[in-house]
């Protein structure tokens, strides 16, 4: 046997083992490569959904907040006739206003609908899109850096007309009030006695927040 013959394949032989094993290797930094930029992605989007979900529950919070300035409002103007005309400086009308789409999702050339204007532009609309885009809300004070805005609408037939037979509104079933110090009476009439109670009106609260973030409630109330 040609020793030095020998020795030079064997020699050859490891070069190729040692080429080999840098190629798999390359491979599996590759392929570790991969795994670690997946991985980061998954956590940044992992956060970002966090982060909208936070927000999201934050603006939830605020329009709770933001439906109580509304209704305060609404008390303090619910003796008298001013809640009988439109004031739309305040966000309130009188009367139901058919067919509003608060949110101006389902509007469409097909069917339009009343958007209301909360950012002066009506919402990005196209025109021909919806029906009238003038009923303007009212700003209200900001609540941990939250937009907060509101439309109130009397559901009644009219405005600037009372409830009446001639105005329909919309009302509870027919309320009845009680005074404890009259228990146990039998005096007729003495203990319950009838009561009317106003009309329903619809509080739309709409809150703006960080990252777009928009959400919307509806109260309906009565005084």
């Amino acid at each position: 046997m040609n020793r030095p013959h020998f020795l030079r394949r064997l020699r050859a032989s490891r070069r190729a083992q040692r080429g080999i094993s840098l190629l798999f290797s390359l491979m599996a930094l590759v392929i570790l490569g991969f795994g670690a930029v997946a991985l980061t992605r998954s956590v940044d989007t992992g956060t970002l959904i966090m982060g909208n979900l936070a927000m999201k529950q934050d603006t939830l919070s605020a329009s709770s907040a933001g439906s109580e300035q509304a209704i305060g409002w609404l008390q303090t103007n619910a003796s008298g006739t001013t809640l009988d005309a439109n004031n739309s400086a305040r966000g309130y009308y009188a009367s139901s206003i058919d067919k509003l789409d608060p949110t101006g999702n389902r509007s469409s050339a097909a069917n339009k609908l009343a958007l209301v204007n909360w950012d002066g532009d009506c919402n990005g609309a196209a025109t021909g899109s919806y029906d009238t885009c003038d009923t303007l809300p009212y700003t209200g004070s900001n609540i941990n850096g939250n937009k907060v805005q509101w439309v109130i609408t009397r559901l009644c037939a009219q405005a600037n007309a009372p409830p009446s037979g001639a105005n329909l509104c919309v009302r509870p079933a027919t309320t009845a009030t009680s005074t404890a110090l009259d228990r146990g009476e039998l005096n007729p009439g003495g203990r319950i006695s009838a009561g009317i109670a106003g009309p329903y009106y619809r509080v739309i609260v709409r809150i703006e927040g960080p990252r777009n973030t928009v959400s919307y409630t509806e109260s309906l109330v009565h005084f």
